[in-house]
């Protein structure tokens, strides 16, 4: 009868144990001048609060436990403003997690041990053909390497929050070959969210920046710095290469690389290297005073209305500027999304060999 009584029970100790793997702990420290401040745990769905919880400092420690929540990220905050506030984000994954708050907290889980190795070994491989006047193939090798350990990181994480937060967040990684195989992998749930259907539309949209090399350029009529209309054409097959620089006055890395290009303008112009400014800026005064504070020494076009900007990041699926299109002299475009001078240079190298 005893022995009957200890099988019936066997199953409600398995579940038991599964249940208390399925929790997280979060053991957190304070220092003790905060004994008996308020500390509170939000968990999140999107951008609305799904749960809070909370806590007091007692002899500097804190704690929480649940169970694990991998859908999206959570935050754990004490103090309130003025006075000083400490926050630290973290997943709330099974097992022990421990948590400082401090003016620099501190979360240590198997997560984030796992991330800073990744993010380690991915700063390593950039760091490692960071190497100035190398060829297009070498710094191609180092942009494979790194795609494909990236791949199998978040591979591990895809089915939940971590992986679908790294999917998104690096989603502007156009070159990405690994982008649908990953999207494929996301449970049901996870492609309906928004950030994740914007995310995918991005991605088809720089794919689309990429299909129109070897094809004719998108012909645009624009507003010239004396207030003329004039088309991209107009410019267009009067030199070996014409480089379409889209920019716009309120743009800090546009403005900021300008001396970069300027110094690959001077260096390649001679050998029928052209370029052709074309501002986003709806705001023409704007533009004209960016143009004189930059020195610009080549034609500057503008789209002057939100109508003419709206047409020109739908000719060439524009995601974010700076961005680049480098035409050869028969008006086929022979490369896309070279908006960025370093990329530039490396292919103006390859292509003068110099």
């Amino acid at each position: 009868m005893k022995k009957y009584s200890l099988l019936l029970l066997l199953p409600f100790f398995s579940l038991t144990a599964g249940a208390q793997d399925n929790f997280y702990q979060i053991n957190g420290k304070a220092d003790t001048r905060y004994n008996g401040a308020l500390v509170t745990l939000f968990t999140f769905t999107g951008d609305y609060i799904r749960s809070v919880d909370s806590t007091y400092v007692a002899d500097g420690h804190f704690s929480f436990t649940g169970s694990e929540y991998l859908y999206e990220k959570s935050v754990i905050s004490m103090g309130n403003y003025p006075d000083s506030v400490f926050a630290a984000e973290l997943y709330l994954e099974r097992g022990p997690i421990e948590v400082e708050l401090k003016q620099k907290p501190v979360v240590r889980s198997p997560y984030i041990t796992d991330y800073r190795l990744y993010a380690d070994s991915c700063r390593k491989i950039e760091r490692a053909y960071a190497i100035e006047g190398q060829s297009q193939a070498f710094y191609d090798e180092g942009n494979d390497r790194l795609l494909s350990y990236k791949y199998q990181f978040k591979k591990k994480y895809i089915q939940n929050g971590i992986g679908r937060s790294l999917l998104v967040n690096e989603i502007l990684y156009a070159s990405d070959p690994y982008f649908y195989k990953l999207y494929e992998l996301l449970p049901e749930r996870e492609k309906q969210r928004y950030d994740v259907q914007e995310s995918y539309k991005e991605r088809v949209r720089k794919d689309k920046q990429v299909q129109q090399e070897n094809k004719p350029f998108p012909d645009l009529t624009l507003t010239n710095s004396t207030g003329e209309k004039q088309r991209i054409s107009d410019y267009a097959g009067k030199s070996e290469l014409l480089y379409l620089d889209f920019w716009a006055s309120w743009c800090g890395p546009c403005m900021s690389q300008k001396p970069h290009i300027k110094e690959l303008y001077e260096k390649y112009k001679d050998d029928g290297f052209k370029i052709l400014g074309i501002s986003l800026d709806t705001d023409t005064k704007r533009w004209l005073a960016a143009i004189e504070k930059t020195g610009s020494v080549w034609p500057e076009l503008c789209a002057a209305s939100k109508e003419c900007e709206a047409e020109i990041r739908e000719s060439y699926n524009i995601v974010g500027i700076p961005y680049g299109v480098l035409i050869d002299q028969s008006g086929k475009v022979i490369k896309a999304n070279c908006g960025h001078w370093q990329i530039l240079k490396w292919i103006l190298e390859e292509y003068y060999k110099k």
